[in-house]
């Protein structure tokens, strides 16, 4: 089954019914009258009538349309079970998509019984002659010269389709004089073949009507690869698809194997059917015209492929610059232009050399090597721009690449953003170690300022003088301290190596911190264990014991107030590969460190924002590290741990 009408002036049910006749070739009549008319013409197959919007009289009509196209179905939608049993099948106002492709399964059903019953009865019945054709005349030769001039005009018209089809059909009309003329091109989908071009046809079947391409006539065309002519064909379907189309000789159009298109020619204007020479010639002009449809097809594809990639690259946020192997440039898209401040016009079709340098002796590089590079920054002398540069090859099937591809993104913003953010960074760093330094320095300048205007009064007084010394040496030597860290971590003071044992070293920072009296701020235990034996290691002496002090010192300051308890151990550290260390333990079970700040503890530019005595372990490590040494950080349960190992001297 190809054609369904469907009679109805209500949009939203026709929309309901369309929906479902995608396989169907469709007509569409919004009155009885007009349906008449469309009866007349078309051969339909199903009727589908719309009996709730339209007046009553369906029995009418259906009386009208057997008499019209006896072997025509009539399916009424929503009529009432009081109008006659004229129509053939019944479908509820409410109705839905199964319900309707059931009615329609059961349509074909009975009209396929209904033809095989008329085919097995004409079996029976005396055989018709075949049609007359016209006799094989020659052709007459200014005719068939005037048929040559539209034929060159139909193949001349370039790659306009809609102008090369209808040149081809004027040509057509002059040669075989048909009624009526008609080309069909498949859909986009591939599924049907629709009218594209025609001479002649009602504008119905022209709106309508489609063929599936894997059934009826074209299958047959593109399976049989030659023309079909009406009154040689056996079956009934394809007969019936080239009278809806009213044509009696179908030619397909072949190109490399595929089936392009189908010409469908009516009767002769004169005689019944064409003759041989007339079908074998249309056969031939045909094939000519499948090979012009192919290539503008094919050039309607690369020109849209071609529109569709020049489109990506004009919205692309990347520069993109293109040459082949003449080393000229083939492509440069807006953004390219935008940031190079270049004109595309300019530039296209010239030599690679005009682009700014270095961009032109990578391309020419990826051109002749084909290696790529990838996402390498770069500042050109072109108003110092900043650049990330990619180059790809574009290969073929030669060794040699086909031409180069440079994507650029213009960094020159985030450069400049970067930098001012760096500067920013770095005056607020100064800003909060001036900040700092200050805080540390000043209680001890009050404190020694004070102390400094009460002197002259109470000079005599030795309980005063006493306590003056006490609180000034300490606040003195926290001073010294403060700036001895900053110095540290800024400048590299020429170093003095000698060989000493490092036992002496640790009894000496021992000592200085006991006898620091209050200057720590809080109780301190410090628990000394050691190896006998003597360990001698060559190092800066006063470099050392500022390393070791500070360490201690920042353990007390992390433990409680109340209590604070280090313990020192000294040993010698033998490892399978690696030469004798010594060993010196700084550890505290009091202290305690944050997870997230003990991550960043060797970070100078971290710690000295949050106070100077924290930036003491990061002071540490660069004085036993310029010693030749090294200082790591442990953290056991309970006990918060520093680590230096120093190479053993030499005996």
């Amino acid at each position: 089954m190809n054609t369904v009408l469907v009679l109805t002036h209500d949009e939203a049910l026709r929309t309901r019914l369309l929906g479902t006749l995608d396989d169907y070739s469709a007509f569409i009549a919004q009155s009885d009258a007009e349906a008449v008319k469309i009866l007349r013409l078309i051969d339909i197959d199903v009727i589908l009538r719309d009996c709730v919007g339209l007046p009553r009289g369906l029995e009418a009509f259906a009386a009208r349309v057997k008499e019209i196209q006896p072997s025509a179905l009539t399916v009424a939608i929503g009529g009432a079970g009081d109008e006659g049993e004229a129509v053939d099948f019944r479908l509820p106002a409410g109705f839905g998509a199964p319900d309707l492709r059931d009615v329609l399964h059961r349509t074909e059903e009975k009209l396929r019984l209904v033809r095989e019953l008329t085919a097995l009865r004409s079996s029976v019945a005396t055989p018709t002659e075949a049609p007359a054709a016209r006799a094989d005349e020659p052709w007459d030769g200014a005719a068939f010269g005037r048929v040559l001039k539209e034929f060159t005009r139909a193949f001349a018209a370039g790659f306009h389709l809609p102008r090369v089809l209808e040149m081809f059909l004027d040509a057509i009309g002059e040669l075989v004089r048909p009624t009526r003329t008609a080309l069909l091109l498949p859909e986009a989908d591939g599924r049907d073949y629709r009218i594209a071009a025609h001479r002649g046809l009602a504008p119905q079947i022209v709106e309508s009507v489609r063929l599936p391409a894997t059934a009826g006539l074209a299958r047959w065309l593109a399976a049989q690869g030659r023309p079909a002519r009406v009154h040689e064909l056996t079956d009934p379907e394809i007969v019936r698809e080239l009278k809806l189309l009213q044509s009696v000789l179908a030619v397909p159009l072949l190109a490399h194997g595929e089936l392009v298109a189908i010409l469908v020619v009516g009767q002769p204007v004169v005689g019944s059917t064409y003759g041989r020479r007339e079908t074998e010639t249309l056969f031939d002009l045909a094939t000519h015209l499948a090979t012009a449809i192919r290539d503008i097809a094919l050039h309607n594809q690369l020109t849209r492929e071609k529109e569709f990639s020049e489109r990506i690259l004009e919205h692309m946020s990347s520069g993109v610059i293109t040459i082949g192997r003449d080393q000229r440039v083939g492509t440069m898209n807006r953004r390219a232009a935008e940031i190079l401040d270049l004109r595309a016009q300019g530039v296209v079709g010239e030599d690679l050399r005009v682009l700014p340098s270095p961009l032109g002796d990578m391309l020419y590089d990826t051109l002749r090597s084909g290696r790529a590079v990838m996402r390498a920054d770069m500042q050109l002398a072109l108003r110092g721009l900043w650049l990330e540069v990619s180059t790809y090859p574009v290969r073929g099937a030669d060794a040699l690449p086909l031409g180069a591809v440079l994507v650029f993104e213009d960094l020159t913003a985030q450069k400049e953003l970067a930098t001012q953010r760096r500067q920013a960074e770095q005056t607020q760093l100064l800003t909060r170690v001036v900040a700092r330094i200050a805080d540390e320095i000043k209680n001890p300048l009050v404190s020694i300022n004070t102390f400094i205007e009460l002197i002259g009064e109470r000079y005599d007084d030795p309980d005063f003088r006493k306590h003056f010394s006490s609180v000034v040496r300490r606040d003195v030597r926290r001073l010294v301290e403060v700036f001895e860290k900053l110095a540290a971590l800024v400048t590299e003071g020429e170093l003095n190596f000698t060989t000493v044992d490092v036992h002496t070293i640790v009894d000496d920072v021992v000592s200085t911190i006991e006898g620091a009296d209050d200057g720590l701020g809080k109780p301190l235990q410090l628990e000394v264990t050691r190896d006998p034996a003597p360990l001698s290691v060559k190092v800066d002496v006063p470099q050392l014991r500022k390393a070791l002090s500070y360490l201690v010192w920042y353990l007390t300051h992390n433990s409680p107030a109340e209590h604070a308890r280090v313990s020192v151990s000294v040993g010698r550290h033998t490892e399978k590969g690696v030469s004798d260390n010594v060993q010196i333990f700084i550890g505290s079970r009091t202290a305690t460190v944050a997870p997230d700040k003990l991550h960043r503890l060797f970070d100078p530019v971290q710690m000295v924002q949050e106070s100077l005595i924290d930036v003491g372990p990061a002071v540490s490590q660069r004085l036993v590290e310029a010693l030749g040494g090294d200082l790591r950080v442990r953290q056991a349960r309970n006990e918060l741990a520093f680590v230096v190992s120093l190479p053993v001297a030499a005996g």
